[in-house]
């Protein structure tokens, strides 16, 4: 962890010295550490960056997902994800985010530029280089803003089609259950697609968490 670490932050000064880019990166804040439990890691949970609305909560992340804070709203979805899969949270999880820096404000709200592909060249390579440490384990992905960057041509950016969704699923009409497969994706692992953690208030995905996660077992576990 410490060589990926010290990679994101000399990727981190050739950005802030970039005309272009810099304007968009928080230079007062570091670099959240990933989150690994101590044991085999079984599972990998992908994020797609720190950047959180308020700027003065930003201040207090300083682990991946915030997964060093046990009991918060994020920390028991990831819990209940990995429950279902019967994987120990505090044992053998890894937790990463795609882009490691934070953004003035949340990318999606970004305009001038995309920052989903202005930064994807950097920040890729290292992600690439931080799972090949973890080549068994399944990948998760969390919101769908950071599938664009992963997927190849032709795939779906929406969670829900991966979900089996159908306008109507509230009949039982639904398509079967899938993932991206690693010949479809940048990072050349299967990854699972999830919403992220607002998205479970809509009650498509709050009925078909346990469905997925289900499907999800039989297909990685």
């Amino acid at each position: 962890m410490q060589d990926i670490m010290s990679e994101a932050k000399h990727i981190l000064q050739k950005l802030e010295q970039d005309k272009k880019l810099c304007e968009y990166i928080d230079e007062e804040l570091s670099i959240p550490k990933p989150y690994r439990s101590p044991g085999p890691i079984r599972l990998i949970v992908l994020g797609q960056d720190p950047t959180v609305q308020d700027r003065q909560s930003r201040r207090s992340i300083t682990t991946t997902l915030n997964m060093d804070k046990p009991g918060g709203a994020l920390w028991s979805y990831i819990a209940c994800i990995c429950n279902s899969l019967g994987i120990d949270i505090s044992e053998n999880l890894y937790a990463t985010n795609l882009y490691k820096n934070f953004f003035m404000k949340p990318p999606t709200q970004i305009e001038k530029i995309d920052p989903f592909q202005e930064f994807l060249d950097p920040w890729l390579p290292l992600l690439e280089k931080e799972l090949e440490h973890y080549p068994e384990a399944p990948v998760i992905t969390l919101g769908e803003p950071i599938l664009g960057p992963l997927l190849s041509s032709g795939e779906s950016t929406k969670v829900r089609d991966y979900w089996g969704y159908t306008s109507d699923w509230r009949s039982g009409k639904m398509k079967s259950f899938t993932y991206i497969k690693a010949a479809d994706n940048r990072l050349h692992r299967d990854l699972f697609p999830f919403p992220h953690l607002p998205s479970l208030s809509k009650s498509f995905y709050r009925s078909h968490l346990c469905i997925y996660l289900s499907f999800v077992k039989s297909k990685a576990f």
